[in-house]
Protein backbone atom coordinates (compact mmCIF):
# COMPACT_ATOMS: atom_id res chain seq x y z
CA UNK A 1 0.00 0.00 0.00
CA UNK A 2 1.25 3.36 -0.87
CA UNK A 3 2.88 5.53 2.15
CA UNK A 4 1.36 8.83 0.76
CA UNK A 5 -2.07 8.99 -0.37
CA UNK A 6 -3.90 11.54 -2.87
CA UNK A 7 -7.53 13.64 -2.82
CA UNK A 8 -8.04 15.36 -5.48
CA UNK A 9 -11.84 15.53 -4.91
CA UNK A 10 -12.62 16.81 -1.30
CA UNK A 11 -15.57 18.98 -0.38
CA UNK A 12 -15.15 20.94 2.92
CA UNK A 13 -18.82 21.02 3.46
CA UNK A 14 -19.07 17.34 3.19
CA UNK A 15 -16.38 16.05 5.38
CA UNK A 16 -16.57 18.16 8.87
CA UNK A 17 -15.91 15.85 12.03
CA UNK A 18 -18.47 15.59 14.38
CA UNK A 19 -16.45 17.61 17.57
CA UNK A 20 -16.46 20.39 14.83
CA UNK A 21 -20.35 19.99 14.08
CA UNK A 22 -20.88 19.80 17.88
CA UNK A 23 -18.96 23.21 18.53
CA UNK A 24 -20.49 24.86 16.05
CA UNK A 25 -23.98 24.00 16.80
CA UNK A 26 -23.49 24.73 20.43
CA UNK A 27 -22.57 28.32 18.79
CA UNK A 28 -25.78 28.65 16.82
CA UNK A 29 -28.04 27.09 19.67
CA UNK A 30 -29.37 24.20 17.18
CA UNK A 31 -31.35 21.46 18.28
CA UNK A 32 -30.86 18.26 16.98
CA UNK A 33 -34.16 16.79 18.54
CA UNK A 34 -32.50 13.95 20.63
CA UNK A 35 -30.90 12.91 17.73
CA UNK A 36 -27.27 11.10 16.91
CA UNK A 37 -25.21 13.85 15.39
CA UNK A 38 -24.46 11.70 12.70
CA UNK A 39 -28.30 11.16 11.40
CA UNK A 40 -27.92 14.81 10.60
CA UNK A 41 -24.84 14.61 8.56
CA UNK A 42 -24.00 11.04 7.13
CA UNK A 43 -26.30 9.56 4.52
CA UNK A 44 -28.41 7.00 5.50
CA UNK A 45 -28.67 3.15 3.46
CA UNK A 46 -32.26 5.01 1.76
CA UNK A 47 -30.68 7.59 -0.13
CA UNK A 48 -31.91 7.16 -3.69
CA UNK A 49 -30.08 9.20 -5.82
CA UNK A 50 -28.41 12.48 -5.97
CA UNK A 51 -30.45 14.95 -5.05
CA UNK A 52 -31.53 12.59 -1.50
CA UNK A 53 -27.32 12.83 -1.34
CA UNK A 54 -27.32 16.52 -1.18
CA UNK A 55 -29.86 16.63 1.78
CA UNK A 56 -27.12 16.18 4.00
CA UNK A 57 -25.29 19.33 3.08
CA UNK A 58 -28.14 21.26 4.49
CA UNK A 59 -26.59 21.10 8.25
CA UNK A 60 -23.22 22.08 7.29
CA UNK A 61 -24.62 24.63 5.31
CA UNK A 62 -25.92 26.45 8.64
CA UNK A 63 -22.87 25.59 10.36
CA UNK A 64 -20.13 27.36 8.24
CA UNK A 65 -21.29 31.01 8.12
CA UNK A 66 -18.35 32.68 10.23
CA UNK A 67 -14.58 33.35 9.38
CA UNK A 68 -13.94 31.08 12.58
CA UNK A 69 -16.51 28.43 11.50
CA UNK A 70 -14.69 28.33 8.41
CA UNK A 71 -11.21 28.05 9.66
CA UNK A 72 -11.91 25.87 12.63
CA UNK A 73 -13.42 23.24 9.72
CA UNK A 74 -10.47 23.60 7.53
CA UNK A 75 -8.03 23.74 10.12
CA UNK A 76 -9.63 20.37 11.22
CA UNK A 77 -9.49 18.38 8.25
CA UNK A 78 -6.35 19.92 7.17
CA UNK A 79 -4.99 17.98 10.32
CA UNK A 80 -7.31 14.60 9.70
CA UNK A 81 -5.95 14.01 6.39
CA UNK A 82 -2.34 14.36 7.64
CA UNK A 83 -2.84 11.93 10.15
CA UNK A 84 -4.67 9.81 7.34
CA UNK A 85 -1.36 9.58 5.65
CA UNK A 86 -2.67 12.00 2.91
CA UNK A 87 0.40 13.87 1.26
CA UNK A 88 -1.71 16.06 -1.51
CA UNK A 89 -5.36 17.34 -1.40
CA UNK A 90 -7.63 20.13 -3.46
CA UNK A 91 -10.33 21.01 -0.95
CA UNK A 92 -13.00 22.44 -2.70
CA UNK A 93 -16.16 24.56 -1.52
CA UNK A 94 -18.44 27.14 -2.76
CA UNK A 95 -17.90 30.91 -1.30
CA UNK A 96 -20.98 31.83 -2.27
CA UNK A 97 -22.76 29.60 -0.09
CA UNK A 98 -21.13 30.95 2.88
CA UNK A 99 -22.55 34.67 2.83
CA UNK A 100 -25.65 34.17 4.80
CA UNK A 101 -24.50 35.92 7.84
CA UNK A 102 -22.57 38.61 6.02
CA UNK A 103 -19.40 37.39 4.70
CA UNK A 104 -17.89 38.50 1.84
CA UNK A 105 -16.55 36.07 -0.45
CA UNK A 106 -13.02 36.95 -0.37
CA UNK A 107 -13.75 36.53 3.21
CA UNK A 108 -14.29 32.76 2.95
CA UNK A 109 -11.69 32.26 0.67
CA UNK A 110 -9.43 33.96 3.56
CA UNK A 111 -10.97 32.01 6.50
CA UNK A 112 -10.35 28.77 4.72
CA UNK A 113 -7.08 29.27 3.42
CA UNK A 114 -5.82 30.55 6.79
CA UNK A 115 -7.55 27.17 8.16
CA UNK A 116 -5.83 24.76 5.88
CA UNK A 117 -2.35 27.18 6.67
CA UNK A 118 -2.53 26.46 10.29
CA UNK A 119 -3.43 22.84 9.61
CA UNK A 120 -0.75 21.64 7.59
CA UNK A 121 1.63 23.48 10.20
CA UNK A 122 4.77 20.96 11.01
CA UNK A 123 2.81 18.32 8.86
CA UNK A 124 3.84 16.55 5.60
CA UNK A 125 0.87 17.75 3.89
CA UNK A 126 0.05 19.63 1.24
CA UNK A 127 -3.46 21.30 0.53
CA UNK A 128 -4.73 23.74 -1.87
CA UNK A 129 -8.08 25.18 -2.64
CA UNK A 130 -10.33 24.84 -5.84
CA UNK A 131 -13.74 27.61 -5.68
CA UNK A 132 -16.87 25.90 -7.02
CA UNK A 133 -19.20 27.44 -8.90
CA UNK A 134 -22.88 25.91 -8.44
CA UNK A 135 -25.16 23.72 -11.41
CA UNK A 136 -28.00 25.61 -9.30
CA UNK A 137 -26.70 29.07 -8.44
CA UNK A 138 -26.73 32.31 -10.46
CA UNK A 139 -24.52 33.26 -13.28
CA UNK A 140 -23.59 36.53 -11.50
CA UNK A 141 -22.31 34.69 -8.25
CA UNK A 142 -20.61 31.85 -10.42
CA UNK A 143 -18.80 34.89 -12.50
CA UNK A 144 -17.75 36.11 -9.52
CA UNK A 145 -16.00 32.75 -7.98
CA UNK A 146 -14.27 32.78 -11.06
CA UNK A 147 -13.06 36.20 -10.85
CA UNK A 148 -12.00 35.95 -7.27
CA UNK A 149 -10.12 32.12 -8.53
CA UNK A 150 -8.16 34.43 -10.98
CA UNK A 151 -7.32 36.86 -8.17
CA UNK A 152 -6.40 33.97 -5.67
CA UNK A 153 -4.77 31.93 -8.50
CA UNK A 154 -1.90 30.38 -6.60
CA UNK A 155 -1.92 32.43 -3.49
CA UNK A 156 -4.27 29.30 -1.72
CA UNK A 157 -6.38 28.64 -4.91
CA UNK A 158 -5.37 26.47 -7.56
CA UNK A 159 -8.45 26.37 -10.02
CA UNK A 160 -11.95 25.67 -10.09
CA UNK A 161 -15.07 23.69 -10.63
CA UNK A 162 -18.38 23.68 -11.00
CA UNK A 163 -20.65 21.54 -8.45
CA UNK A 164 -24.29 20.74 -7.61
CA UNK A 165 -27.31 18.96 -9.19
CA UNK A 166 -26.12 17.66 -12.72
CA UNK A 167 -28.42 17.83 -15.29
CA UNK A 168 -30.38 20.68 -13.71
CA UNK A 169 -28.94 22.99 -15.60
CA UNK A 170 -28.02 22.18 -19.13
CA UNK A 171 -23.71 22.01 -19.83
CA UNK A 172 -24.17 24.05 -22.64
CA UNK A 173 -25.14 27.44 -20.44
CA UNK A 174 -21.73 27.04 -18.78
CA UNK A 175 -19.84 26.90 -21.65
CA UNK A 176 -19.26 30.88 -21.64
CA UNK A 177 -18.74 31.26 -17.70
CA UNK A 178 -15.69 28.11 -18.85
CA UNK A 179 -14.65 30.19 -21.81
CA UNK A 180 -13.83 32.90 -19.60
CA UNK A 181 -11.84 30.72 -16.72
CA UNK A 182 -9.45 29.06 -19.87
CA UNK A 183 -8.87 32.85 -21.32
CA UNK A 184 -6.84 33.62 -17.87
CA UNK A 185 -5.27 29.99 -17.69
CA UNK A 186 -7.03 29.72 -14.63
CA UNK A 187 -7.01 25.37 -13.92
CA UNK A 188 -10.36 23.72 -14.11
CA UNK A 189 -12.63 20.99 -13.50
CA UNK A 190 -16.18 19.82 -13.95
CA UNK A 191 -18.46 17.51 -12.44
CA UNK A 192 -19.55 15.50 -15.77
CA UNK A 193 -21.09 11.84 -15.89
CA UNK A 194 -21.88 11.75 -12.52
CA UNK A 195 -25.47 11.75 -12.88
CA UNK A 196 -25.83 12.90 -15.91
CA UNK A 197 -24.73 11.24 -19.83
CA UNK A 198 -21.65 10.90 -21.07
CA UNK A 199 -22.09 14.07 -23.16
CA UNK A 200 -21.95 15.98 -20.33
CA UNK A 201 -18.07 14.80 -20.21
CA UNK A 202 -17.47 15.27 -23.89
CA UNK A 203 -18.70 19.03 -23.61
CA UNK A 204 -16.55 19.87 -20.79
CA UNK A 205 -13.53 18.34 -22.59
CA UNK A 206 -14.41 21.18 -25.44
CA UNK A 207 -14.86 23.60 -23.17
CA UNK A 208 -10.73 22.60 -22.02
CA UNK A 209 -11.40 20.75 -18.60
CA UNK A 210 -7.78 18.48 -18.32
CA UNK A 211 -9.71 16.94 -15.23
CA UNK A 212 -13.47 15.48 -14.62
CA UNK A 213 -15.22 15.01 -11.36
CA UNK A 214 -16.38 11.40 -11.54
CA UNK A 215 -16.97 10.44 -15.17
CA UNK A 216 -18.90 7.26 -14.50
CA UNK A 217 -21.19 7.71 -17.62
CA UNK A 218 -17.86 7.25 -20.12
CA UNK A 219 -18.51 3.71 -19.71
CA UNK A 220 -21.66 4.42 -21.68
CA UNK A 221 -19.74 5.63 -24.61
CA UNK A 222 -16.63 4.08 -26.80
CA UNK A 223 -15.96 7.41 -28.15
CA UNK A 224 -16.20 9.46 -25.25
CA UNK A 225 -13.54 7.07 -23.44
CA UNK A 226 -11.01 7.04 -26.54
CA UNK A 227 -11.94 11.09 -26.10
CA UNK A 228 -10.31 10.77 -22.48
CA UNK A 229 -7.64 8.65 -23.23
CA UNK A 230 -6.39 10.58 -26.41
CA UNK A 231 -6.63 13.79 -23.85
CA UNK A 232 -5.00 12.82 -21.39
CA UNK A 233 -7.96 13.41 -18.99
CA UNK A 234 -7.84 12.53 -15.58
CA UNK A 235 -10.92 11.31 -13.93
CA UNK A 236 -11.20 12.19 -10.12
CA UNK A 237 -13.69 8.90 -9.41
CA UNK A 238 -15.65 8.48 -5.63
CA UNK A 239 -16.56 4.75 -5.40
CA UNK A 240 -18.22 4.60 -2.14
CA UNK A 241 -20.01 7.77 -3.02
CA UNK A 242 -20.96 6.92 -6.70
CA UNK A 243 -22.92 3.89 -4.75
CA UNK A 244 -24.80 5.96 -2.54
CA UNK A 245 -25.75 8.11 -5.24
CA UNK A 246 -26.70 5.33 -7.61
CA UNK A 247 -24.42 6.64 -10.45
CA UNK A 248 -23.96 3.33 -10.40
CA UNK A 249 -26.20 0.55 -9.73
CA UNK A 250 -23.27 -1.80 -7.67
CA UNK A 251 -19.75 -1.61 -7.52
CA UNK A 252 -19.17 -4.74 -9.78
CA UNK A 253 -20.76 -2.27 -12.52
CA UNK A 254 -18.47 0.79 -11.04
CA UNK A 255 -16.61 1.96 -14.39
CA UNK A 256 -12.79 2.53 -12.59
CA UNK A 257 -11.25 -0.68 -13.32
CA UNK A 258 -12.42 -0.73 -16.33
CA UNK A 259 -11.11 2.70 -17.43
CA UNK A 260 -7.83 2.03 -15.74
CA UNK A 261 -7.46 -1.13 -17.68
CA UNK A 262 -8.55 0.86 -20.80
CA UNK A 263 -5.36 3.18 -19.87
CA UNK A 264 -7.42 6.39 -19.38
CA UNK A 265 -6.01 8.21 -15.54
CA UNK A 266 -7.99 7.31 -12.94
CA UNK A 267 -7.57 8.18 -9.23
CA UNK A 268 -9.85 7.40 -6.09
CA UNK A 269 -11.00 10.11 -3.88
CA UNK A 270 -13.13 10.38 -1.06
CA UNK A 271 -15.93 13.28 -2.38
CA UNK A 272 -17.10 13.64 1.27
CA UNK A 273 -15.26 11.81 4.11
CA UNK A 274 -18.23 12.76 6.69
CA UNK A 275 -21.37 12.07 4.38
CA UNK A 276 -20.28 8.95 2.88
CA UNK A 277 -18.92 8.18 5.90
CA UNK A 278 -15.13 7.34 4.12
CA UNK A 279 -11.39 7.62 4.09
CA UNK A 280 -8.87 7.21 1.59
CA UNK A 281 -8.34 3.89 3.50
CA UNK A 282 -11.73 2.88 2.81
CA UNK A 283 -12.08 3.73 -0.91
CA UNK A 284 -8.66 1.83 -1.33
CA UNK A 285 -9.64 -1.31 0.45
CA UNK A 286 -13.14 -1.61 -1.38
CA UNK A 287 -11.64 -1.51 -5.19
CA UNK A 288 -8.82 -3.57 -3.74
CA UNK A 289 -11.46 -6.45 -2.53
CA UNK A 290 -13.93 -6.03 -5.30
CA UNK A 291 -11.83 -4.69 -8.65
CA UNK A 292 -8.59 -6.69 -7.77
CA UNK A 293 -6.44 -3.51 -8.21
CA UNK A 294 -3.09 -4.09 -6.41
CA UNK A 295 -0.71 -2.24 -4.11
CA UNK A 296 1.35 -0.78 -6.93
CA UNK A 297 -1.92 -0.20 -8.67
CA UNK A 298 -3.14 2.24 -6.06
CA UNK A 299 0.47 3.63 -6.13
CA UNK A 300 -0.18 4.34 -9.76
CA UNK A 301 -3.71 6.42 -9.30
CA UNK A 302 -2.08 8.25 -6.75
CA UNK A 303 0.82 9.47 -8.72
CA UNK A 304 -1.82 9.84 -11.54
CA UNK A 305 -3.23 11.93 -9.44
CA UNK A 306 0.16 13.93 -8.59
CA UNK A 307 0.27 14.40 -12.01
CA UNK A 308 -3.36 16.16 -12.36
CA UNK A 309 -2.78 18.34 -10.06
CA UNK A 310 -3.29 21.95 -10.46
CA UNK A 311 -0.11 23.13 -8.95
CA UNK A 312 3.04 25.06 -10.27
CA UNK A 313 5.27 22.76 -12.39
CA UNK A 314 8.17 22.98 -9.68
CA UNK A 315 6.06 22.29 -6.60
CA UNK A 316 4.16 19.38 -8.34
CA UNK A 317 8.02 18.15 -9.51
CA UNK A 318 8.69 18.54 -5.39
CA UNK A 319 6.11 16.76 -4.07
CA UNK A 320 5.99 13.90 -6.91
CA UNK A 321 9.72 13.73 -5.80
CA UNK A 322 8.65 13.00 -1.99
CA UNK A 323 5.87 10.81 -3.35
CA UNK A 324 8.24 8.29 -5.29
CA UNK A 325 11.47 8.54 -3.35
CA UNK A 326 8.59 7.10 -0.21
CA UNK A 327 6.79 4.76 -2.90
CA UNK A 328 9.43 3.25 -5.15
CA UNK A 329 12.65 3.39 -3.83
CA UNK A 330 12.35 1.59 -0.26
CA UNK A 331 13.33 -1.79 0.39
Amino acid sequence: MSRFETDLHLHLDGSLSVDVVKKLAMQIGYDFAGQEINKYLTIPDTCNSLVDYLKCFELPGKLLQTREGLELASEDLARRLSDQGVIYGEIRFAPQLHTRKGLTKEQTIEAVRKGLQKGMENRSIKLEILLCSMVNGSDKDNEETFELAAAYLQKGVVGVDIAGPEGMIPMSHFKPLFHKVYQKNIPFTIHAGECGDNENIKKAVSYGAKRIGHGCAAIQSESCMELLKKEKITLEMCVVSNLQTKAVPSIDAHPLKAFYDRGIHVTYNTDNMTVSNTTLSKEAELIKKHMGFTDADLQKMNRYALEASFLEEAEKEKIIAIFDKNNYNEC
